[in-house]
């Protein structure tokens, strides 16, 4: 009989072991832009960023504020939707949400190819591979091609990737996107420099704040933003 509670004991102890390394990935990563492939400080300036994002399993939370705009981008991968907050001095906070019915519908003529390279590279402390993403366009056939750094070591959602690289598991810790300004290519480069964990973030922390505006109560605010015409407000 002892012997069988110990056996129990053992498998309670390996069950326990499996489910705590499954657990979802919750913290924040510390990210760094910036320009490569010139030297013009009038180019490389622009690209110079720092910024955080929180995540929690499937759900990201990024946050930036500037000159009296605070911009918050929440998104959702288990509801496969999207919102981003803007609060602005001395307006309040708007919201624009994009469903997961219009990410669909933006998605389903856009064919995603994923080379995967066999490259490592080290990032912040965690392993990841080089990853050619290619995004065409199946109506013009037109195609954008840019590279991750995907790090599976992280453990977060399945679907953390449904916005812009749908189906790629992992994360990706490192990207970089070429641009033509001016005739002069760079290349924009976006990398982790620090991964902190920790068990205080929950799935709370991705709601949307209670005081926040369907931005298409304000039509004034659309217009400034650009965000006048009728397929924006569909």
């Amino acid at each position: 009989m002892k012997k069988v509670c110990l056996i129990m004991a053992v498998v309670m102890l390996g069950f326990v072991s499996l489910v705590s390394a499954q657990k979802p990935f919750a913290g924040t990563i510390k990210m760094h832009s910036h320009i490569e492939g010139t030297e013009d400080p009038n180019i490389t300036s622009q690209g110079e960023s720092d910024y955080s994002i929180q995540i929690f399993g499937n759900y990201t939370k990024t946050v930036v504020s500037q000159e009296g705009l605070g911009v918050i981008n929440i998104t959702n991968g288990d509801a496969k939707n999207a919102v981003t907050i803007l609060d602005i001095m001395g307006m309040g906070k708007y919201y624009i949400e994009v469903s997961a019915e219009k990410l669909q519908e933006t998605q389903k003529n856009v064919k995603y190819d994923y080379n995967k390279t066999g490259e490592k590279k080290n990032i912040a402390g965690y392993d990841c591979e080089k990853v050619v993403v290619t995004q065409t366009d199946m109506e013009t056939d037109e195609s954008v091609t840019f590279v991750v750094y995907i790090s599976s070591a992280l453990n977060t959602g399945d679907n953390i990737n449904f916005m812009e690289t749908p189906g790629l598991a992992g994360y990706p810790l490192r990207t970089e996107v070429k641009r033509d300004i001016e005739g002069t290519e760079i290349t924009i480069v976006t990398e982790a420099t620090e991964i902190i964990p920790s068990k205080k973030i929950k799935a709370v922390d991705f709601m949307m704040p209670a005081d926040a505006q369907d931005i298409h109560t304000n039509p004034d605010l659309m217009k400034m933003l650009g965000m006048g015409s009728e397929e924006d407000e569909d």
